[in-house]
């Protein structure tokens, strides 16, 4: 059995994360390395207050890259104060004093460990939230095109497991594109609202406050502060909070909402999907790659490995969901167990979060649809599913509950001895007397043609919203200085300084 020293995840058990950027913005490393963001940018403000030396810059900019220092001894260390910041300071402040005598006592300075945790938590959310936003726009962008291209693809309507009445393949892909541009705007305005956390041990900044008042005065103080707050949000693209929120936790728990129902979009398309492609139905299908979608049993299989993979990631959402709002109960000015219980619950939703809206973006595009065969399985039921239909046309002679015995008993006969139901009801309404007129109209009524009920006008809403959001966004981005922020703040690649 190989040592501990040389296992690591390549993604065994989670195989929806291969060709994501899942573990890019959510590894260990991505960890440290929002977390050197955070304390370097802290530094970069106390500069800015003229609390710290101008000289720190050029440290700062020699200690930026987190792979410089030793993740594994870090994470080892971390047992005995009980957080990684604990060693990662020290670590820290040997490597400052390497570049220049003195440059350690610049390091963490007024902070605490779960400042800087908290940072490195919100630069984190806002570079996953970023990914979920290019690839909630990739997946709307596929769905707008399926919506418009199969407006009048007809199938069947289902509920509760059983064919209903007709709508088409495109007012469907319209509910899910609806349900792609809620969560998406919901992402963007917690994206931006994402805080930085910096109150000292018991969040008040109680040790930077005599730091100012000692080195600039009692009378600036306030200043000096809002100084150093205000940059070093700005350095880590935060916003500055009201006040530190060491145990108010509902940004976390804001957040892990919204991760946890972007997840529940991605996974209720693609178990649609799983439903579609099951062989009696078979309307979709995921394009599938040769070796792709096999059995280690039946050779003849061909499963939706993606949509079932999707569905999975969003199965385990609400639970870790339910952690991060359960750690909202944290008592005093810093908890003891309920913070600690949010770092891997926050990082295992974010990833499988990841995971599935980008895992739903390929298969949106991988679908193949057969309008053929969702014609063909709205004729099973020989008319049933234009029960409704043709019980509110005849409902304006005979009234709704007349109308609708007649139409059940008809279609109960119809049922019984497999026979249509544009038969049987003809039969039925004859005996009852009705005219030739409302016969006829009845009669009619049996087909496929036009839209049913409002899908156009719904589709329409729906797409045009959809549009109209990603040309907002594409002239938001067209300016250079809009380009160089997103990137700054959205690219894992990208040091602040």
């Amino acid at each position: 059995m190989p040592h501990a020293e040389h296992t690591f995840d390549a993604g065994l058990l989670n195989p929806l994360s291969h060709g994501t950027r899942e573990s890019e913005l959510t590894s260990d490393q991505a960890w440290l390395q929002a977390m050197v963001d955070a304390e370097l940018a802290l530094t970069r403000a106390l500069v800015d207050a003229e609390l710290a030396p101008e000289w720190m810059l050029t440290v700062c900019d020699a200690l930026a890259d987190a792979t410089a220092f030793d993740l594994r001894a870090i994470a080892l260390e971390a047992r005995g104060g009980g957080n990684p910041v604990i060693p990662f300071v020290k670590h820290l402040g040997r490597a400052a004093e390497k570049v220049r005598a003195g440059a350690s006592d610049h390091i963490h300075v007024g902070a605490t460990s779960q400042d800087i945790l908290d940072t490195a938590a919100m630069i984190v959310a806002r570079r996953v939230t970023c990914e979920l936003i290019h690839q909630l726009d990739s997946l709307g962008g596929t769905l707008a095109d399926l919506a418009e291209q199969h407006r009048g693809t007809v199938m069947s309507g289902r509920t509760l497991g059983q064919q209903a009445s007709p709508t088409s393949f495109g007012f469907v892909a319209a509910g899910w594109l609806d349900a792609v541009l809620l969560i998406v705007t919901r992402l963007e305005s917690v994206r931006d609202t994402l805080p930085v956390q910096l109150g000292g041990a018991v969040g008040n900044l109680g040790v930077l406050t005599d730091i100012v008042r000692a080195r600039r005065g009692a009378a600036v103080t306030a200043d000096v502060l809002d100084v150093v707050v205000d940059r070093f949000a700005h350095r880590v693209g935060l916003v500055v909070p009201r006040l530190s929120w060491h145990t108010n936790r509902v940004v976390i728990s804001e957040l892990a909402s919204l991760l946890a129902a972007a997840t529940g979009v991605a996974g209720t398309f693609a178990l649609d999907v799983s439903v579609l492609s099951r062989t009696e139905i078979a309307e979709v299908s995921e394009r599938l790659a040769p070796g792709q979608g096999g059995s280690s049993a039946m050779p003849h299989k061909r499963n939706p490995v993606s949509a079932v993979l999707i569905t999975a990631a969003a199965l385990q959402t609400p639970g870790l969901a339910s952690t991060l709002y359960g750690s909202m109960l944290a008592e005093d000015q810093r908890p003891s167990g309920a913070w600690h219980a949010e770092w891997q619950s926050l990082r295992v939703l974010e990833r499988l979060t990841i995971s599935a809206v980008t895992g739903a973006a390929s298969l949106a595009a991988r679908l193949d649809v057969d309008p053929d065969r969702m014609r063909a399985n709205l004729d099973l039921t020989d008319g049933l599913v234009f029960s409704e239909r043709v019980t509110t046309i005849l409902a304006e002679s005979v009234g709704k509950t007349t109308a609708f015995a007649l139409v059940e008993r008809a279609s109960q006969e119809a049922f019984a001895t497999n026979r249509p139901l544009q038969v049987v009801l003809a039969s039925v309404l004859i005996a009852e007397g009705c005219s030739d007129a409302l016969r006829a109209q009845i009669w009619a009524a049996f087909n496929y043609e036009g839209e049913p009920g409002q899908t156009a006008a719904g589709i329409n809403r729906v797409v045009r919203s959809f549009r109209r959001r990603a040309e907002a966004a594409t002239r938001d981005l067209s300016a250079p200085d809009a380009i160089v922020e997103a990137d700054t703040l959205c690219n894992n690649d990208v040091r602040i300084s």
